[in-house]
């Protein structure tokens, strides 16, 4: 029997060529998952960032301060992130649209603040940050990180450059000082009245020079409060996702219906029919009904469950049941589609088209972390829309008409393949009964 078996297999190549695809899943879903995230931490210099530099250069000690762009200039040179300057509004429209993740406003009094915190009335100086959390809640994370760097550098800077300004009030104070010693000294030998009038007057100017020195630094304790701390953020996230499973939900529901396509089509028939038929389309609606109802069943148990039991808030709850309904169906078609027209090799590719789909559709990382690859098959994937779709009704609220036209195009395709396959099955008799 056991000979009888390998005998089997190595006469009939087609089995054996379907067993050794099988046995490959494994290591193409690995590299295919971990080629794409290998180092997504290590591309954060992808990520766009706009900065909205409106500061205004300021005269300070006969110096010119432009605090805002020599910041801009000095991140634009970094590869923390992939800083791209334009207008607010421009700014703005691109993060809410996802074409950037930050946005760095630098305030029109940035340098002139900044020239006030060793006077009577120091003020702080404020850089405004506005993230789109609801985009993709992991970048968020990581662009907020780089947040807190950009305001130790400025407040490096800020700290450098009263640091000097001290120093020189400092030095000339004691300027003043060694000139009043040296004239004290000279007063004190072949002393008389014209001298001793002249060697006062001469006494007191330098007194005089050396306080007004030290007088242009304001010792308050604000002083100290605000050149320990230059800095002030002000964080603002236009779309705030809760928590992280409202961040993930998107990403978790298309995985989801997609499992649950080839759950069933592993359990359920999609060709085979059970009597001889001679229409094509009653035999594709015969199956479709079936697809179609388990579709509709899983999407309303998957509604209540996001809605009853994880509390997921949406601004639009029928939109979110459109949405379930649509990618169940646009699963179901492309899981049986592929199934029914290539056999095995459909359903090698159904698990290939799977991790291809996690890593490529922007649900986990940004396509600006993943490989060339993944960004390049990203349009191509159902799952793409879909989570798009999600991500807008549950947090972004952007338009998502071109998203859902394109998933019911996608079905309508994939069932006119299925619709002309079982033509081509009727005209060829080849249905088994």
């Amino acid at each position: 029997m056991f000979k009888t078996q390998w005998n089997f297999l190595f006469k009939n190549k087609k089995a054996l060529i379907v067993l050794l695809a099988i046995a490959l899943i494994p290591a193409i879903y690995c590299y295919i998952y971990l080629s794409a995230m290998w180092n997504t931490y290590g591309k954060v210099d992808d990520i766009p960032v706009a900065i909205v530099n409106d500061d205004k250069s300021v005269n300070f000690r006969n110096k010119k301060i432009a605090i805002g762009k020599d910041l801009t200039n000095s991140l634009k040179k970094k590869d923390t992130f992939d800083f791209k300057e334009m207008s607010y509004q421009k700014a703005e429209k691109n993060l809410q649209n996802g074409n950037v993740y930050m946005v760095i406003n630098i305030p029109k009094d940035f340098s002139q603040n900044a020239s006030t915190l060793l006077s009577e009335k120091p003020r702080q100086m404020k850089i405004n940050y506005h993230i789109n959390s609801g985009q993709n809640f992991i970048v968020s994370k990581i662009i907020t990180g780089g947040a807190t760097n950009i305001n130790q550098k400025v407040s490096n800077y800020v700290t450098t450059t009263y640091s000097t300004v001290i120093l020189q009030a400092l030095n000339g104070a004691q300027n003043g000082m060694k000139q009043a010693g040296t004239v004290s000294g000279e007063m004190s030998n072949q002393v008389n009245s014209p001298q001793l009038k002249a060697g006062t007057a001469q006494l007191s100017s330098a007194l005089l020079n050396g306080v007004a020195k030290l007088n242009t630094i304001s010792t308050r304790n604000k002083n100290a409060d605000q050149l320990s701390a230059p800095i002030s953020e002000h964080l603002t996230d236009i779309n705030k996702v809760p928590n992280n499973g409202t961040g993930m939900a998107p990403f978790a529901i298309a995985l989801g219906l997609y499992v649950s396509g080839i759950a069933l089509e592993t359990m359920f028939d999609g060709f085979d029919p059970h009597k001889k038929v001679t229409s094509a389309f009653s035999w594709w609606a015969s199956k479709a009904s079936v697809i179609g109802v388990v579709g509709v069943i899983q999407s309303a148990i998957l509604f209540l469950t996001l809605v009853r039991f994880n509390n997921l808030v949406v601004s639009n709850q029928l939109m979110l049941l459109i949405e379930l309904l649509l990618g169940s169906f646009l699963f179901q078609s492309l899981i049986f589609c592929l199934s029914t027209l290539l056999g095995g090799i459909g359903n090698w590719l159904i698990s290939i088209i799977l991790v291809t789909q996690v890593v490529s559709s922007g649900g986990l990382y940004p396509t600006q972390l993943v490989n060339h690859f993944s960004q390049s098959m990203n349009q191509w994937l159902p799952m793409t829309y879909l989570i798009n779709s999600l991500r807008s009704t549950i947090s972004t609220n952007l338009n998502i008409q071109s998203d859902i036209l394109i998933m019911i195009a996608m079905i309508v395709f994939f069932n006119t393949l299925l619709l002309a396959k079982f033509k081509l099955s009727i005209k060829h008799d080849v249905i088994n009964i």
